[in-house]
């Protein structure tokens, strides 16, 4: 019997021992985690800051120009107004609301010269002006519209390919809160992006 006794408490033992080796490295893998996701949004936002943001505007070109071939003249200028009055709620949201970094704009038309990189000819500030970009300039982009993993309808940046960065990056600023119950205009999520994005720069210089 008590060699028995013996053979269980060697064999419980060596049963922790397996345990907390397999275990282990997991833990210590879970708890780094957290820092390197700290590190990747303190590079986030130190490259934002240090970029110009390209705000892509709708158009409708592709909408409009089929109407206006099949002689739906005046169905074509309704949308066009309507999302010429948009455009104009985005680039005035921006411009009163934004000090975070340097912002300009273009047209969804011009998304594939945006992506590799010719912006000659394609931005214009918040005054509708034309303005020119050094080849080295870091460049950001955001559109209103959804994420591309949840659907969240919202203020979404993505980077200069126009491809959306992924948690736990501070992209994109919500429409819809408290439920849904909610909703943010174009420039309330404008500021509290901005005020999100100034109290993250604050925190990494001080810490």
């Amino acid at each position: 019997m008590k060699n028995k006794r013996f053979f269980r408490s060697d064999f419980n033992v060596c049963l922790l021992l397996c345990v907390l080796f397999i275990y282990t490295p997991q833990a210590h893998a879970q708890e780094a985690s957290p820092s390197k996701a700290e590190y990747g949004k303190k590079e986030f936002i130190q490259d934002f800051q240090q970029a110009v943001l390209l705000v892509r505007l709708q158009d409708k070109d592709l909408s409009l120009k089929r109407l206006e071939e099949e002689g739906l003249m005046e169905q074509a200028e309704k949308i066009r107004e309507k999302q010429r009055r948009e455009n104009r709620e985005i680039v005035l949201s921006f411009r009163k609301t934004f000090d975070f970094c340097p912002v300009y704009f273009f047209y969804a038309k011009d998304s594939e010269a945006i992506r590799s990189g010719d912006y000659i000819g394609k931005l214009f500030n918040a005054d509708l002006q034309s303005v020119k970009l050094s080849p080295d300039q870091k460049v950001f982009t955001a559109e209103f519209a959804e994420t591309d993993d949840l659907g969240i309808d919202g203020l979404i940046i993505r980077d200069d390919q126009l491809l959306s960065f992924e948690d736990p990056l501070p992209y994109f600023q919500r429409r819809f809160v408290f439920f849904g119950l909610i909703e943010r205009s174009k420039a309330r999520m404008v500021e509290t992006y901005n005020k999100r994005l100034h109290q993250y720069a604050e925190k990494y210089r001080q810490g």
